[in-house]
């Protein structure tokens, strides 16, 4: 235990931007500081001489675009091949047919992410926000259910200002019985679209979108950025207004916390919720 360890263990704050972090990064969310360049200096070691791995985020724009491209491809691919394979199910056609589909879509997405961005990194998972699973911090987890909370509460009232208008066009839509498998098969349901959906979601939106942009154009637009990206990909006039709200408060909590680990648990939540209500009406 010499003084490097100390100094560190003390490294809990962004020494270009001040802010403080839920964990111990080696990539600022907040201002794109790249911690790890320093590693050496606080007792760790460094990568061999002409090593092509980088620290820090190495893509930026023109991956983000290159990986929204790829993966809208991969929407449609996984959608037909899903669709072919729940046809071979007719009694739970759709209810396999969405497992398949969202299991293809994070294999896309996983494959996107790697080759367009975390591949040519020293620390993958602690540039996306997901080195580390610990204990949150009641700080975190406070901030992980009013992002929840907001979410749902402003759903509610964008649901109940367009059904006042009669705008049905801009009603967001319920979630189809029809995709949620029969008895205790339900779990599956849950595990695709609770977990697995959330969990590759948020590494894309949030870790790759967002963190691509966060260097060019800032936090707020960044955020921004992507949670219109978001929305867009939903492809419902329905939900564009709430889905936007949604991503753009689970990209705050990633710039706050510097954890994707904190959006993915809000977003499993609403998604979990949403299921949960529409199963025990079935």
């Amino acid at each position: 235990m010499g003084e490097s360890h100390f100094q560190a263990e003390a490294m809990t704050a962004c020494p270009q931007c001040g802010r403080h972090w839920e964990q111990e990064p080696n990539y600022c969310p907040g201002c794109g500081y790249d911690t790890s360049r320093s590693i050496a200096a606080y007792g760790g070691t460094s990568d061999k001489p002409g090593s092509p791995k980088k620290e820090g985020i190495t893509w930026g724009g023109g991956q983000v675009v290159a990986g929204i491209i790829l993966v809208i491809l991969t929407l449609f691919t996984a959608a037909a091949a899903a669709a072919g394979i729940g046809s071979l199910y007719p009694e739970q056609e759709d209810a396999v047919a969405t497992w398949y589909s969202v299991h293809l879509m994070a294999l896309g997405i996983v494959l996107t992410v790697w080759f367009l961005g975390v591949r040519h990194t020293r620390f993958p998972l602690a540039v996306l926000g997901l080195s580390g699973i610990h204990v949150p911090r009641a700080r975190t987890v406070l901030l992980m259910v009013g992002v929840l909370a907001t979410s749902l509460i402003a759903t509610s009232i964008y649901a109940g200002i367009v059904a006042a208008l009669g705008l049905d066009v801009l009603s967001p839509p319920d979630v189809e019985s029809d995709i949620i498998f029969d008895g205790a098969a339900v779990l599956l349901t849950f595990q695709a679209l609770a977990f697995i959906t959330p969990l590759t979601e948020e590494i894309f939106f949030r870790g790759f979108i967002l963190g691509g942009l966060l260097k060019r154009l800032g936090p707020w637009r960044a955020i921004a950025a992507s949670a219109l990206i978001f929305s867009a990909f939903h492809f419902s006039l329905g939900v564009l207004v709430p889905i936007f709200i949604t991503g753009f408060l689970f990209g705050w909590l990633y710039w706050k916390t510097g954890s994707l680990w904190a959006a993915i648990g809000a977003h499993a939540g609403q998604n979990s919720l949403a299921l949960a209500v529409q199963a025990l009406q079935s």
